[in-house]
Parts: structure tokens; C-alpha cells; sequence
């Protein structure tokens, strides 16, 4: 199952993507449409979808790990979609601008650093490092078609394309054996940062990797089901239809087990929260102008131009 995240005039909203041709189904609004044909009172139907569907994953996953409710009302509007009874008033266009962070905002964001080879002509010889990341800021993120704004203190701005897994469950302590069963799914994560200022600052990447829209989450969530093997993913990204970066999740030091395993001994990471879990070789600087192009086998793609952030000083 995959779960989108729409702006509307309504706020931003969870919806079903690829059920209709053109349309984000939104899930609120079709839960209370199914509820109304089951006898259900139009106006408590509305009411009960909001009080059983949170209103973003973070709540839902919260709510359930398992994502059941969501699920059900899922495989019903597959069904009603196929038989041509999904009315429009519950779905969305799909707009590709308005698509919003998938995750929502989650606690804590994580993201791994040097868990792939550096180069890929001689893969084995820096030897395996030992774990390392660092938190990202939740401020940062950005839908899969924003802009990336490009800081102005900064000339030296590099994205890096990374599976990103997302939390479903709370999680302390866990190890390699059952960390899996604390995900819920995955998402492309393109994990944007300003490596000259990452070095003033004495190579803490709090700054560097933190600056507005240098997080770009999407285009949807996919549950983990949807992945029979997070480790077997191709990531390319592209700058104006350059490849630069063309690898496998099969080639990191440390796979999701271990990594969680590794985090979690120190972190507790609840329901929705994102783990970044590193980028294959390829990385380099982008500028003002730049078009960017990404996409992870069955998680969908990714597509940014590369603006000049607003001056210091000046009113956002």
C-alpha cells in the first residue's frame, strides 16, 4: 500500500495514490463515503473518519502499527475504483507540486553517514567504518517536487539520494534479529547538505544538513510489505540528465538491522520517525539552475530544480 500527502484548501491531506488514473484518493473523505453506504449517518460518518484515521502517518502509525483500518478502506476503494463507483468529490488532481512530505513530521530524523564505498572503481579501500550519523533537523523537509533552495552562505551544496525507512513502532534497544519488525515502510529521501559549512562548523552537520527544504521526502510513503527486500533497491539520481549517482541498497557496510540496532541503543524512535540509511558513490555539487532527477526501485521518483535561497536578512 502507498499513502501520499496532498496540499488542499482543506489543509494537507492522506491520500491513496494510484488507485485512479489521475486522482489521489483521499482517505478521510472515502472511509466516510464507505461508512455512509454501509447506513451510516452522513455527518457522524464524516466524524467517525476523522476520529479513526489520524491525519497524518505519523497518528496513524501510532494509532497502528499495522495500519489495519487504513488498509481495509484501501482494498474497498480498489474495489469500488474497479467497478467505477469511487466518487469524485474523494479524490484529489493529481498535482505533482502539491504533493507534501509523505511521512508528515516526524519526532526524529536520522540519517547514516558513510555506510556506502566512497568510489566505486575501488570499492574496499577505505575498509568498513563503524557506524556514524547524525540528527537532521524536521524542519528541513520538503515534498518530492519543491524546490531545493540553495543557502546563501553556502558554495559548496551537495544532494545525496538514500532509502529512507520509516518507524513503525516504538523502538528501544532493539537487535539485528527483530529491528525489521519495527519498520513500517520506506520512502526516497534525498538528504541535502552545505559541505562548506558542515567544515566551519568543525565538521558538525547540524547547520550543514539542516537549512530549509534540504530533506525531500517522497512522492509516498510504501508500506514495508510492498519491499520484499529493502537491500536489493537501485538508486539513481540525476542532474540536468546527467547520472550521478547509480548504485544498489545491496552495497551498504551496515545493513537496516544493524543499523537500527546501532541507533536504538542510544535513541528511542517512536512511530514515524525517519532513519536516512546513506547514499551509494556519485556525490557532487549542484547550483542555482540545476534540475535534479531521482528514483529508488518501487518507492517512485523524485524531481527539484535548484533555486537561490533569499538573501540573509530577508523576510520569508
Amino acid at each position: 500500500m502507498k499513502l501520499a500527502v496532498r496540499r488542499t484548501y482543506l489543509g494537507d491531506r492522506l491520500c491513496f495514490p494510484e488507485i485512479a488514473d489521475d486522482r489521489l484518493v483521499d482517505v478521510q473523505a472515502v472511509y466516510a463515503h464507505q461508512l455512509t453506504r454501509g447506513g451510516a449517518d452522513r455527518e457522524d460518518a464524516i466524524e467517525r473518519a476523522r476520529r479513526e484515521i489520524g491525519p497524518d502517518l505519523p497518528a496513524l502509525l501510532r494509532a497502528d502499527p499495522d495500519l489495519t483500518l487504513v488498509r481495509k478502506v484501501h482494498e474497498q476503494a480498489m474495489a469500488a475504483t474497479d467497478l467505477g463507483d469511487l466518487p469524485a468529490g474523494r479524490a484529489w488532481p493529481t498535482e505533482p507540486a502539491e504533493l507534501a512530505v509523505p511521512t508528515g513530521w516526524p519526532r526524529t530524523v536520522w540519517g547514516m553517514i558513510g555506510n556506502y564505498p566512497r568510489t566505486r572503481s575501488d570499492p574496499d579501500a577505505h575498509g568498513i567504518p563503524d557506524p556514524s550519523g547524525s540528527l537532521k533537523s524536521v524542519g528541513s523537509l520538503a515534498g518530492p517536487y519543491d524546490d531545493v533552495r540553495y543557502p546563501a552562505i553556502s558554495r559548496q551544496v551537495s544532494p545525496e539520494l538514500e532509502l529512507g525507512v520509516v518507524i513503525g513502532r516504538t523502538a528501544r534497544g532493539l537487535t539485528e534479529d527483530n529491528a525489521m519488525d519495527a519498520v513500517a515502510g520506506y520512502v526516497a529521501f534525498l538528504d541535502v547538505g552545505a559541505r562548506d559549512v558542515g567544515e566551519a562548523d568543525n565538521r558538525r552537520l547540524g547547520r550543514a544538513k539542516g537549512f530549509d527544504t534540504f530533506g525531500i521526502v517522497g512522492p509516498w510513503f510504501v508500506t514495508a510489505d510492498e519491499i520484499p527486500d529493502p537491500h536489493a533497491l537501485r538508486i539513481r539520481l540525476r542532474v540536468n540528465g546527467e547520472l550521478r549517482q547509480d548504485g544498489s541498497t545491496a552495497e551498504m557496510f551496515h545493513p537496516i538491522p544493524a543499523q537500527l540496532a546501532w541507533l536504538t541503543s542510544a535513541l528511542t524512535l517512536v512511530p514515524g520517525d525517519l532513519l536516512a540509511t546513506g547514499t551509494p558513490p556519485g556525490v557532487a555539487p549542484i547550483h542555482p539552475g540545476d534540475q535534479l532527477s531521482g528514483d529508488i526501485e518501487g518507492l517512485g521518483s523524485l524531481a527539484n530544480t535548484v533555486v537561490a535561497a533569499d538573501p540573509i536578512g530577508a523576510q520569508p
